[in-house]
């Protein structure tokens, strides 16, 4: 059934790909459908493996600089605006932000620590966000310790459980998986199966932010295809209960891709997402370093609808195809060139780096 389900959404996703193609060669490309807020580089905590740590601003867009962004969006027919950072929560501003884009017909989506969630304001956030993601990364010990706050794990547990008590439309978690917590993966899954979340998405740590120069941790050859195979014995047993997402910039997976995955690799970045930045700087997700090769524009200076339909060429033109690397290989229209932040460090294949 797995294999089924996975091959359905491969056959959907070359038609999608096929007629977005066709649409940008006429010079028509329809709006994102999902754009991503990073808010800010403020945060409570210290995660060893922190990718927001890249850059710092002078300030961050004001309350009615993103409401004026919003009605944008929802004119131009976006259907999701979500916000991660940093801790977005942070922001004083943040549920008055997320009220007024509800009011203006929009999907929205917090992803936090959970650190702030609590009796008082968790009624107020599932009215206003119709998906929450936390971040988890291991036992509590282990948590705490990636963390850097002793109340960390107990904290994110309980956002969960009162999220769900509170009626959360959907909730998830995330958990950067490194050699520091790849023992506690069956720890993990145990519990994602027990708080009972909507779904779990695993990825690994990226080559920006503090990882730069901790490059410790990376997964070697043999711990990725054990996580590998701790997913898919994973995915097995919970079917049907819990779904689990492998994080996208892990890129195409080779035979294990659809093991491990109900859908196969996609990026969204300039197809169907973007980011929009803590100064209002465009690029094409959160993860990628707010830095001219990655920048498209700046929505306090041209709109996103001109933004997105005269940028983000690299991604639609697949410039992947003139590099020695991918143009000659067999798996190249599944991978696309893999993640572009994974690029940075030169680990976007995981095909060869695996070699899996």
């Amino acid at each position: 059934m797995l294999d089924f389900t996975y091959l359905c959404s491969k056959l959907r996703l070359k038609s999608f790909y096929k007629s977005f193609s066709l649409g940008y060669s006429l010079g028509q490309v329809p709006p994102p459908k999902f754009v991503v807020w990073d808010c800010t580089r403020r945060c409570n905590l210290d995660c060893k493996h922190c990718g927001a740590k890249k850059e710092s601003y002078e300030k961050e867009l004001s309350t009615s600089e993103v409401k004026e962004i919003i009605s944008e969006l929802a004119n131009y027919n976006v259907e999701y605006f979500t916000v991660t950072g940093g801790e977005p929560l942070v922001r004083k501003d943040l549920l008055e932000i997320f009220a007024f884009a509800k009011s203006q017909g929009l999907k929205t989506g917090l992803a936090t620590n959970g650190f702030f969630i609590d009796d008082k304001n968790c009624k107020d956030i599932v009215s206003v966000f119709d998906s929450v993601q936390i971040s988890i990364d291991g036992r509590e010990k282990t948590h705490n310790e990636i963390r850097d706050n002793p109340l960390a794990f107990q904290k994110a547990v309980g956002a969960i459980k009162l999220l769900k008590r509170n009626k959360c439309k959907q909730i998830s978690v995330s958990s950067v998986i490194s050699p520091i917590n790849l023992i506690d993966f069956e720890y993990l899954a145990d519990l994602m199966h027990e708080i009972e979340i909507d779904f779990w998405k695993v990825v690994s740590v990226m080559p920006i932010g503090k990882v730069k120069n901790c490059k410790s941790l990376y997964l070697s050859k043999e711990d990725f295809i054990k996580l590998l195979r701790l997913t898919e014995k994973y995915r097995e047993k919970n079917k049907g209960k819990l779904r689990i997402e492998f994080g996208e910039n892990l890129g195409y997976l080779g035979k294990y891709d659809k093991k491990v995955r109900e859908e196969p690799f996609f990026c969204p970045v300039g197809f169907l997402a973007c980011c929009i930045g803590v100064d209002g700087s465009v690029r094409g997700c959160p993860e990628q370093p707010d830095i001219s090769l990655f920048q498209e524009g700046n929505v306090l200076k041209t709109s996103l609808q001109e933004i997105w339909e005269r940028g983000f060429k690299k991604y639609r033109d697949l410039d992947f195809h003139e590099e020695a690397e991918c143009g000659e290989c067999k798996f190249r229209d599944d991978c696309r060139g893999g993640c572009r932040v994974m690029r940075l460090d030169k680990i976007n294949c995981s095909v060869s780096r695996y070699d899996i």
